[in-house]
């Protein structure tokens, strides 16, 4: 006889309350699984237990249907125990770990039978057999799925176009699977790059998002560093000057142009590039000075043209 499964409290393992926001919930996650994360911790299986709870609950917590659902199951937790245990063992053989990415690394988990019941990719059925008065969600989470067969399905890639202040920031984006014939919402998290791949684990098998970087018309991306022009007149260039450079997140910096600058000199402005995926550094900022030549000259700017050119030439 099959034993009695525990209910697993996701905010408790959080430490949120149930009305938190998507945001603490997100921020909650990133400062335990820092904590927790198995780097920091080499051979502590007590850790490790840890940070595999961690991620089983942000799995579901940070996915509004999925949330949704256990916020039901939790207040209706003693009606559906029994069936949840006797559920538990559909489809265990099968049971694959899930790929979680944190920062820039991926762990394999095999989360709990808890999760594998209600949130697991056998779930569906459960909530179709069980829980008619549910209404019905659209999306990959809750779609009414065909029995799998027992070979994973290849990789399916979609290609999502992702802006530079994106990439700085990280954001969540909506792509459509299948020939558009269902959407999917994926985070896309900070430090992504050409031709990063999101991997996103999905009952009928994993998604590959490959990400392609739109063109801005200041900057332009070179890994972690960003690349950008700044334009001085040629007065400015040679006798030196100071001008504001607004950087990709909004900051206005004053760019210090020293006398005698030439056309083509770079400066480098330090961490303020893009972020790594671990979210640890970013890289710099390197603008390349355009001096720009002086045109329609006056006849008194075109004597003091000349001599200055006579000044010159004097000294070699």
């Amino acid at each position: 006889m099959q034993s009695q499964m525990n209910y697993s409290d996701y905010y408790a393992v959080l430490g949120v309350d149930k009305t938190a926001s998507e945001n603490d919930i997100r921020k909650a996650y990133r400062r335990l699984a820092k904590q927790y994360h198995p780097d920091t911790h080499p051979g502590d299986k007590a850790a490790d237990k840890k940070f595999k709870e961690i991620n089983e609950a942000y799995e579901v917590l940070g996915d509004k249907d999925k949330r949704a659902r256990y916020d039901q199951l939790g207040a209706n937790w003693q009606q559906y125990e029994d069936l949840g245990s006797m559920f538990s063992g559909f489809g265990q053989g099968g049971r694959r770990g899930r790929r979680v990415e944190f920062g820039s690394q991926a762990f394999d988990l095999n989360f709990s039978d808890f999760f594998e019941t209600f949130f697991g990719d056998n779930s569906n059925s459960f909530w179709d057999k069980h829980m008619h008065s549910q209404p019905r969600h659209e999306g990959r989470h809750w779609q009414q799925q065909s029995p799998r067969s027992q070979s994973t399905p290849p990789p399916q890639e979609v290609t999502t176009e992702v802006t530079l202040e994106e990439a700085l920031s990280g954001s969540k984006r909506r792509v459509a699977l299948d020939g558009g014939e269902r959407t999917l919402e994926v985070r896309i998290p900070p430090g992504v790059k050409e031709g990063s791949k999101i991997r996103i684990g999905t009952g009928n098998g994993d998604i590959h998002l490959v990400v392609k970087l739109a063109p801005h018309p200041v900057f332009t991306a070179d890994g972690n560093d960003l690349r950008c022009k700044v334009t001085v007149s040629d007065y400015d260039a040679l006798l030196g000057c100071s001008t504001t450079l607004t950087t990709l997140s909004g900051n206005k910096l004053q760019l210090k142009v020293p006398p005698g600058s030439q056309n083509g000199q770079m400066f480098r402005i330090r961490e303020q590039g893009l972020p790594d995926l671990k979210g640890t550094s970013r890289g710099d900022l390197f603008a390349t000075l355009e001096v720009k030549i002086s045109r329609h000259l006056d006849s008194e700017e075109q004597a003091l043209i000349a001599r200055f050119r006579e000044l010159r030439q004097q000294k070699v």
